[in-house]
């Protein structure tokens, strides 16, 4: 299906649309196939980690302006489905901001925040939070496309990212157990930020216009996070 569909899809069309083209965009990631068997040695380790903090950095400030972006007529509702995915982000329902929680995890791995920021990112990292910064800027609908759907929105059947990381380095390597607490709420915040994101598109993405606009945020930001993990490929060869 092209970006601009001939007709107006129900909300249920446009979420199958959805799950279809972002289980057919599923990574070949070699590096993170490694990650979840307990393969990357501590160097391989701490270089994925700095990486993807450039991601998780950008992450929140970029919610707060796709909150900023939500409309309030004819009534609130889709306004508080993000606020609380915001608010969750942010620490204000039930564990720490999750920016901080990332930085513990990094500590769990003797890494500082400056030694973090001192790392060059992939290509596909600086690409994927650009392309989620971007569309959350732009309009509600585009920022709900390119982060609610392509990022939270989970697959039907298939494991969440945070159960696969989580069991994964709790299993494979030495890491203390509460530095992982990053990875292990989001095995819950996951299915409840991504639910909030379908129940938004049946409010705001009712039309043809609506619905052309989320299509292209959520299949750009799905093809660019795709680059993100396959990226991740160049850290099993020597730096």
């Amino acid at each position: 299906m092209s970006l601009v569909a001939e007709r107006t899809l129900s909300s249920a069309e446009f979420i199958d649309e959805c799950v279809a083209f972002k289980r057919a965009q599923t990574p070949r990631s070699r590096f993170l196939a490694a990650l979840v068997q307990g393969k990357l040695d501590p160097g391989q380790l701490a270089l994925w980690a700095k990486d993807f903090y450039f991601y998780v950095e950008p992450a929140i400030p970029s919610i707060a302006a796709w909150l900023a972006n939500a409309p309030t007529l004819p009534d609130r509702e889709a306004y508080k489905l993000i606020a609380r995915n915001l608010a969750g982000e942010m620490g204000y329902i039930a564990e720490a901001e999750h920016h901080d929680l990332y930085l513990k995890f990094l500590r769990g791995l003797d890494i500082s925040r400056e030694e973090a920021l001192a790392h060059e990112p992939t290509a596909g990292t600086i690409g994927a939070a650009a392309v989620v910064g971007h569309y959350c800027r732009s309009s509600f609908v585009e920022g709900l496309g390119a982060f609610g759907l392509a990022v939270e929105m989970e697959l039907p059947g298939a494991p969440s990212a945070g159960q696969l990381f989580y069991d994964a380095l709790v299993q494979h390597y030495p890491i203390d157990k509460d530095a992982l607490e990053f990875w292990y709420v989001h095995i819950e915040a996951e299915e409840e930020h991504g639910d909030n994101a379908t129940r938004a598109v049946e409010l705001c993405g009712q039309t043809r216009q609506q619905q052309a606009l989320l299509r292209r945020a959520f299949r750009f930001s799905t093809i660019a996070h795709r680059g993100m993990r396959e990226g991740y490929d160049r850290y099993l060869t020597p730096q």
